[in-house]
């Protein structure tokens, strides 16, 4: 199963009950399907990273009942001879160490899978158009009935995905509303022996949890894997770093504190702040603002398509393209050009490519073809090629990848 949006992901539960009643408020229970998520890494996938991949700690690591295993009991660092006649270390896992740690009840934790592996790559794009948010998932395998991590909370929402076999969760709520990761050891655990929530997820079932709410699995004594997704929402504490970054623009900002003044200096150059910093928050949408400044500085994740995408002749008709950008575009056409901001530029072009442009931007791909098709009315069909040709030279489309053409 393919996960364009997040109603699939969601299924059979309604993406806008989910949005409405549980997003940020409180935690779900999805019932899926046997194999619901089994594309987005089998075991044999996950077999091949491992051995594919110089994965090294903290990135790769085991745990058991609550503590990390030493590192060098399953990867051996080994001096290998790099550029100019440099020494650098490279990570080489012992993988007979390796099993028999998880043989032993072990569980493996590898963070980033999104890097590694390309259909869960397209769960965390979609997410991040969605949320426009930074989305990491990690992978959690585990064997025996030993937990790899004690009960705790996560600083983020997060989506977990049974991927194969069945694992017990237990979840206690907040104990602390909407905690920061820097109130770590200031919030109280909860009562381990009452959670609010205690059932096993199968195979195909998807958990949410929000940022704040304390957990605990278990495996079963049987092999049993899952995915973590989590998604980095901003809070209000990083609206008013961007407001302060922003406030630098204004001179009495600028200006020092009167430390040596008198008091009616000082009063005077706080009630000024004051006028300078609300005016600024109540001049516009200043959320609407601060998620479009956000919006286009998030840098996209590569994308290549080698040979293809280097060669002269890649626009054929039935070429596919996608759009290289993290989160849609915000399109505004006005006075003959369309403008936009994203992969921490701004850009603008005719209005005339206002088709293609929307048309790229509705879409997950598409091809060379449909383009031209989409803006016919506005454009004959070589200058939608030089325009494509500009998009690609500027990287803000690229060749879907895994295609050949």
């Amino acid at each position: 199963m393919v996960f364009d949006d997040l109603a699939q992901l969601l299924a059979p539960c309604l993406s806008e009950d989910f949005l409405t009643a549980a997003w940020g408020k409180s935690y779900r229970h999805i019932h899926g399907w046997p194999g619901k998520f089994a594309r987005l890494l089998p075991w044999d996938e996950l077999n091949e990273i491992l051995m594919r991949h110089r994965l090294d700690y903290p990135r790769l690591r085991l745990m058991q009942d609550g503590r990390r295993l030493p590192t060098n009991t399953y990867l051996r660092h080994a001096a290998s001879g790099g550029g100019g006649g440099s020494r650098v270390s490279i990570p080489r896992l012992q993988h007979v160490a390796l099993t028999n740690h998880l043989r032993d009840g072990a569980t493996l934790v590898l963070d980033a899978v999104d890097e590694l592996c390309q259909p869960i790559r397209e769960v965390a794009e979609t997410l991040e158009r969605v949320f426009h948010e930074r989305v990491q998932v990690n992978c959690y395998a585990g064997w025996r009935t030993q937990r790899g991590f004690d009960l705790h909370w996560d600083d983020h929402d997060v989506f977990i995905l049974q991927v194969a076999g069945r694992k017990r969760w237990s979840v206690y709520g907040m104990t602390k509303p909407s905690p920061l990761r820097r109130d770590d050891h200031e919030i109280q655990k909860p009562d381990a022996e009452q959670p609010l929530w205690t059932e096993t997820l199968e195979d195909g079932d998807l958990l949410y949890l929000p940022r704040g709410w304390w957990h605990v699995a278990l495996p079963l004594d049987e092999p049993t894997l899952h995915l973590t997704v989590g998604v980095h929402n901003r809070t209000g504490v990083d609206l008013l770093h961007w407001l302060a970054d922003r406030m630098s623009g204004v001179e009495a900002f600028r200006h020092d504190l009167p430390l040596l003044a008198t008091e009616w200096e000082r009063a005077e150059h706080l009630a000024r702040l004051r006028r300078e910093l609300l005016a600024e928050w109540d001049a516009h949408d200043l959320l609407e603002l601060y998620y479009a400044e956000q919006d286009a500085k998030a840098e996209p994740r590569p994308l290549l398509n080698l040979p293809h995408s280097a060669t002269q002749d890649a626009l054929q008709d039935d070429a596919l393209l996608r759009l290289n950008t993290p989160r849609p575009l915000r399109l505004a056409a006005a006075d003959g050009v369309v403008r936009f901001s994203c992969n921490k530029k701004h850009w603008k072009f005719a209005a005339d490519a206002l088709p293609v442009l929307r048309h790229l931007n509705e879409r997950r791909a598409c091809t060379v073809g449909e383009l031209c098709l989409s803006a016919q009315a506005q454009l004959d069909e070589q200058t939608v090629r030089a325009l494509l040709r500009e998009l690609l030279q500027h990287g803000l489309v690229v060749l879907q990848p895994g295609l050949k053409y």
